[in-house]
Parts: C-alpha cells; sequence; structure tokens
C-alpha cells in the first residue's frame, strides 16, 4: 500500500449534528421551515428528508440477526449466499402441448421454478389446462419434477391435482407449493363455486395429504396480489393478507390440525410496486406481522420461518411506450430481493397487452439473472439492514399494519369483512387518491400521462376475457376488480388513434406563442406535454412578437382550440387583441391560457374560456375537450 493510499485510509470527515444539517437545509429552502420536505404516504406515513440514529432507537427489532428474533433480516442465517431465490416466470398458457416446449426452453435458460395457475374444470378459461394424466405428461414431457421445484395455483381442484399428480411422479420427493387461496379467488371474481365451509375442508385435507405424501409441498396459497392490484397500500396489503392467513390457520385449526403443522404448509405471494423503500419495507414488515402471530398462537421456531413468493406489479404497468415497463419491472424486482423473498416472477413488458412471447419471456428472466449475476444481490445479507430510514419505514409499516389487522379481526375476520364490503370500501379511498393523483400529474407515468410519445407505433393489444365466467357461485362479494393506474390516460390515447382511424387525423390543437423562444417556451414545453397525455396533435411555432401576427398565424392553422403560451406581461399586452379578434369571427373558437393567473376574472370576460396548469386535472379537462371535438 502507497503512502497516499494509507493517507486516504485516515481521511475522516467531520461529525454533523441535525441542527446544523437543518439550519443549513433550511437555508437552501429560503427561510422555509424543514417540514416543507416532509411527504405523507399513501399508508399515511410521513417520510422525513432525513433519518439519524435517533429514529430508530425504540425499534425492538434492530439488534436480530439474520434468521432470528423478528426474521424481519429474513428466515436464513445466510440470506441468498447458500441458496438464491427462485426464477419463478408465471407461464400464461392453455393448453400442455403449447406450455412443454415453453418451460423446457426457460427452464434451459435461467428458469429455476415451474410456475403457472391451473384452469379449472368449471367455470374460466385462466389457467393451463391439466384434467388427465395424459395432460400431465404432454406438459411435463422430459421434465424431472423431482429435481425442480414448483408453484401452481390449482385454484379450486387442489386434491384433484395432487392426486392427479402423484400418480405422475410416484415418489414423495415433489417441492414448492400446490396451493389453494379460496379468500383471494372471491376477491378477484367476486364469487367461489364452493361453500367456504368446503374451500377450508380442501385446505384442511391438502395439509394432510402432503404429510403422509409429499412432506415438502406447501398447499395454503395467502395472496396479497387481489387487494394491491386493486389499488391497496402497503399497509392494507400487509394486513388483509395476514387476516387471511389468521382466517385459514383458525379455520384448520379447528379441523384438528396444530399451528406446527399449518404454518409450515403455507406460501405468501406479494405484488411489489414502484415505491423502491416501501415495497422493501413492507416485506421485512410481513416477517414481524408472522412472527407476531404465531407467537400469539404458540407455534415453534420453525413455524415463523415465512415463505415469500413475490411478482412485480400489475398495477403499474402501462400499454403505451411498454418498453418503460422493462425498467419499472426492474426496479421492482431490485425491491423485492432486498426485501428478503424466496422465488419472485418478473413481468414481461408486454403482459398488460398480450401473452408474452419468447422475447419478452427472455427479458424478464435476464432482468434477474443481472441483479444475481452482475449486480450480486445473492452476496449481500439483509443489505436494507442498518438503514435508519428503512428500518423506521419498517416498523411503522409493520405497527400501522397490525393496528388495522386488529380492526379486521374486530370485524370477524376477513371473510366476515369482503361480505360487508369494509374491505372493498378501504382499499377504494385509495385507489380514488392515487387516481386524482395521476389524472393532476402530481403522480407520474413516463411515457403515459408524462413524456408521452404519440407517434409510437402500438403493440397489437390483445383484449383478455374475464378471468372467471361462472354461473355456479355459491358465496358473492363485491369483487376488488384489478386496475391498472394508467388505463384514465390509456382511454384518452384509444379515444385518440380511433379518431385518426375514422378522420384521418389526431385531435388537434394550436399554441399561439407570445415572444421569443425563451419567453415562451417553458410553458409551451408544459401545454405540449399536458395534450400529447391525451393523444392530442399540438401544432407549435417559434412566437409571436405583435398580437397582429399571433392572430394572423394562428388563423393559419384552422383550428378550433388554441392555447396562449408565455410571461404573464405578454399576455396583458396581447391577449385582449387576440380574444377580441378570434370571439368577432368566430364565437365558437376555444381560447386556453397557459398559466395560473391572478386575475383570471379579467381574461375569462375578455374570451379566455380557461386555464392550464401544475394544478390542472390533466384527465379531466382532456376528457371533456375530446367530447366537445367529437372524439369518442
Amino acid at each position: 500500500m502507497t503512502k497516499q493510499s494509507k493517507e486516504f485510509q485516515n481521511i475522516t470527515f467531520p461529525t454533523i449534528d441535525y441542527e446544523t444539517w437543518k439550519q443549513e437545509a433550511e437555508k437552501s429552502l429560503k427561510g422555509k421551515p424543514i417540514e416543507k420536505l416532509h411527504k405523507q404516504t399513501y399508508e399515511k406515513i410521513t417520510l422525513k428528508p432525513i433519518y439519524t440514529k435517533k429514529d430508530v432507537q425504540k425499534i425492538p427489532f434492530l439488534n436480530d440477526m439474520p434468521g432470528e428474533g423478528s426474521r424481519v433480516r429474513g428466515s436464513k442465517p445466510t440470506g441468498y449466499l447458500n441458496q438464491p431465490w427462485h426464477v419463478s416466470q408465471e407461464m400464461d398458457l392453455k393448453t400442455p402441448e403449447e406450455f412443454n416446449p415453453v418451460i423446457r426452453e426457460a427452464l434451459q435458460n435461467g428458469q429455476t421454478m415451474i410456475h403457472f395457475t391451473l384452469q379449472p374444470k368449471n367455470g374460466s378459461h385462466k389457467g393451463l389446462a391439466l384434467h388427465t394424466e395424459k395432460d400431465i405428461e404432454k406438459a411435463f414431457n422430459g421434465i424431472s419434477l423431482t429435481n425442480t421445484p414448483l408453484l401452481i395455483d390449482a385454484q379450486t381442484d387442489l386434491l384433484v391435482f395432487l392426486s392427479l399428480l402423484q400418480s405422475h411422479v410416484k415418489t414423495d420427493s415433489l417441492t414448492g407449493t400446490i396451493g389453494m387461496d379460496p379468500l383471494g379467488i372471491l376477491v378477484e371474481t367476486g364469487q367461489l363455486s364452493m361453500k367456504p365451509k368446503a374451500a377450508y375442508d380442501q385446505l384442511a385435507e391438502s395439509v394432510e395429504w402432503v404429510m403422509d405424501n409429499q412432506p415438502n409441498l406447501r398447499t395454503i396459497l395467502v395472496k396479497g396480489e387481489p387487494y394491491h392490484n386493486g389499488g391497496a397500500n402497503a399497509v392494507q396489503e400487509l394486513a388483509f393478507t395476514m387476516g387471511t392467513a389468521i382466517e385459514y390457520m383458525s379455520e384448520l385449526l379447528e379441523r384438528g390440525l396444530t399451528v406446527d403443522q399449518i404454518a409450515p404448509r403455507m406460501t405468501f405471494s406479494f405484488s411489489i410496486g414502484s415505491n423502491v423503500f416501501m415495497e422493501i419495507a413492507k416485506l421485512r414488515a410481513s416477517k414481524i406481522l408472522w412472527k407476531t402471530i404465531i407467537e400469539a398462537y404458540g407455534g415453534n421456531e420453525d413455524s415463523c420461518k415465512l415463505y415469500i413468493h413475490a411478482r412485480t406489479s400489475a398495477f403499474t404497468k402501462t400499454i403505451y411506450d411498454p418498453y418503460v415497463n422493462m425498467l419499472r419491472s426492474t426496479i421492482e424486482a431490485f425491491s423485492a430481493i432486498v426485501g428478503g423473498i424466496d422465488s419472485l416472477h418478473v413481468s414481461a413488458f408486454d403482459e398488460p397487452i398480450k401473452t408474452p412471447n419468447t422475447f419478452s419471456r427472455r427479458i424478464a428472466r435476464n432482468t434477474q439473472s443481472i441483479l444475481r449475476e452482475e449486480s450480486f444481490l445473492n452476496k449481500v445479507i439483509d443489505p436494507a439492514g442498518g438503514s435508519w430510514y428503512v428500518e423506521t419505514l419498517t416498523n411503522e409499516l409493520a405497527e400501522k399494519a397490525w393496528e388495522l389487522l386488529n380492526e379486521i379481526e374486530s370485524e370477524g375476520g376477513m371473510l366476515e369483512a369482503l361480505k360487508a364490503g369494509t374491505v372493498q370500501e378501504r382499499i377504494s379511498l385509495v385507489l380514488q387518491e392515487r387516481q386524482k393523483n395521476v389524472n393532476n400529474r402530481k403522480e407520474k407515468i413516463v411515457g403515459t400521462n408524462m413524456y408521452a410519445n404519440i407517434q409510437e407505433k402500438p403493440i397489437a393489444y390483445t383484449k383478455t376475457k374475464s378471468i372467471y365466467e361462472s354461473n355456479e357461485a355459491v358465496i358473492s362479494i363485491n369483487r376488488i376488480s384489478p386496475v391498472r393506474i394508467s388505463e384514465s390516460f390509456e382511454q384518452l390515447r384509444q379515444a385518440s388513434e380511433q379518431y385518426l382511424e375514422t378522420s384521418g387525423e389526431r385531435p388537434k390543437v394550436g399554441l399561439i406563442n407570445l415572444g421569443s423562444i425563451p419567453e415562451h417556451k417553458p410553458r409551451a414545453d408544459f401545454i405540449t406535454g399536458f395534450f400529447e397525455a391525451g393523444g392530442f396533435q399540438v401544432i407549435k411555432n417559434d412566437g409571436y412578437l405583435t398580437a397582429r401576427d399571433a392572430i394572423e398565424g394562428a388563423k393559419t392553422m384552422n383550428l378550433t382550440t388554441y392555447i396562449i403560451c408565455g410571461k404573464d406581461d405578454s399576455y396583458k399586452e396581447m391577449a385582449t387583441d387576440i380574444c377580441n379578434d378570434f370571439k368577432k369571427s368566430n364565437p365558437d373558437v376555444r381560447l386556453f391560457i397557459a398559466g395560473k393567473l391572478e386575475n383570471e376574472e379579467f381574461y375569462r370576460n375578455v374570451g379566455i374560456n380557461d386555464f392550464i396548469h401544475i394544478g390542472t386535472n390533466c384527465f379531466a379537462f382532456l376528457h371533456q375537450l375530446q367530447q366537445e371535438m367529437g372524439v369518442r
């Protein structure tokens, strides 16, 4: 080591106390209090701009080691070092003939777990149809099931499928999950084709069956996706998922099983959204909650281990600019891995548009390979551990979820809360808040409500059928419909494209730019992005120096809708003349001003229809304008 290197090693930075940092931060805020940087999340958690050691002093799990205590740092002492997470891409295929070559190719190129949803015998078009021994043989031809773990959502045919698969493998060496989540089906579809009692009986029988026949299989699925995809926040997804697990635990205990027989047979599945630290904290908090629940039931240490499957969010994915979905999924996969999972599905970028193909599946698989092989996420145990921010957020999430979980239990448990509609109401309120922020572009979706590219050639869209079409429901509730948060703006874009097909052009608006380029460009750029988010073609120009030039230039565009863009002073000088001329020659023309002005009433009196600024509800404005322009 050189002398210079040793000198660098001995360099230390001066310690800065919180008050000093706060004073410097408030200087940069020009005297505004530091609380201006606080942000409230959808979970009603206030995020601060900085966290210190003081924030974690009262956190009970801070000194827990991996594999010990609260299990917040994972159930395995060595994390991913000895056993990386399983690459568990779900195969959305219908027939065994389609499935076999695709899964074989995937297993040869990075996939390590077989993952699909089983198609029930009655009432659904969703899932892989494996109903006979011949189907099983075709689907798994050339695949060793004893060497490849499984993740199969058996829907309502759990016991039948277990028996069918057993006759195929003829050994007791299957691993993974072949499970059923009756409340998940009920939430996703609004109905269940059997009574809850019969569903719980089937779960109990499946646990007894695997103990005798396949001791390394889990058969109870507990899915958070139906809540997440309906718009739930992280606290709700945690509480409702754990509430479902408690429901199953209680019902199976009544059927003669023990906690230590039930808990190890459970697989939890969570969707991972785009808020990186919230999602990391959500997964870590789930382990604290499960440990607390198992201790309350008197379970042993092994029963406290939480097996977690994660899947990148369907809620966050978009139809337009779909390649951005690759970036979203990468970020979400990173959060899942750092949060500590056992298996992971990364959604293909074209998943919301059509059935993924060889290319999109490969990209999704390789996302996990890069995070493992090139980002070395499998080389660090609990990488988020020790972060004052993440540890604090984990604790706050766990506490809030526990509080909500107790509310659900006081309502009689998850099934009763679903019947009463209180779960649905809670999620609906959060979804409304999310949608409002997206519609106002306060929450940005790249390529959709921000930076839209109306010239892009979209991937051919295949409309999917309803995921459940049974007419034999025994129990029904108000379903929690899966949504994608981008759908409102996608509807605007689709209406614009339909208009293009029928009329030969997109709906158009023209900019009346006042002054030189530096004077009008900031507002003109804002307005361009605002309208392109709805599929409008924006006719631009380099600016007009006089009102007469602006009027003549705008009239050559021959449009019905214009937006005046410039500085406030140019509005005072030219807007009145522009409005007077247009309203005389064409009273029906729409004139808007870019910006939020103090004297709006004055401009309305001279003919301005409205003002467009950062606080404008972009979706509502563009939807109304499309209706007025005959764009349906």
